[in-house]
């Protein structure tokens, strides 16, 4: 049973299911749409907010087999990435309170936000030396209100 019919067995809104596990009614709704996947430790309490029907498991499978065109989420921007680490490290991390799927997630959100920046720079190369020629050539249009 997924978390939206588990909802709406036990009459419950998307709201009140999440004040039940501390999260928001727009969080809900990612998760049963399978929009967003839940990290492991929000997985545990929806499993427990209803009383293990729906578990962590299939919670944390529910992006991946979101239908695509349902959630406006494609298939491709769902998949999961599967990485070898040092199961040492892992309990480490764990030990330390870390999430080391979240710390992954953030990890390619900076490295395609730099990759993005760094290809904008290079397209747009020429208009932004032709910008800087001109600032330097013509000053900005409020340098004589700057107070500094």
């Amino acid at each position: 049973m997924n978390l939206r019919e588990w909802r709406k067995k036990a009459e419950l809104s998307s709201r009140e299911l999440g004040e039940r596990c501390g999260l928001s009614e727009a969080a809900i709704r990612h998760y049963e749409t399978g929009a967003r996947r839940p990290r492991p430790a929000i997985a545990k309490r929806l499993e427990a907010a209803t009383n293990g029907e729906v578990t962590a498991a299939e919670l944390l499978g529910v992006a991946a087999a979101a239908p695509s065109g349902k959630s406006g989420v494609s298939e491709e921007t769902t998949r999961f990435v599967h990485t070898q680490l040092d199961p040492a490290l892992l309990k480490e991390a764990a030990s330390y309170g870390l999430d080391a799927d979240e710390i992954a997630r953030s990890a390619v959100e900076r490295a395609v936000k730099a990759e993005r920046l760094k290809r904008f720079s290079e397209e747009n190369r020429e208009a932004i030396e032709s910008w800087n020629d001109l600032v330097e050539r013509e000053g900005l249009w409020s340098d004589g209100y700057r107070a500094f």
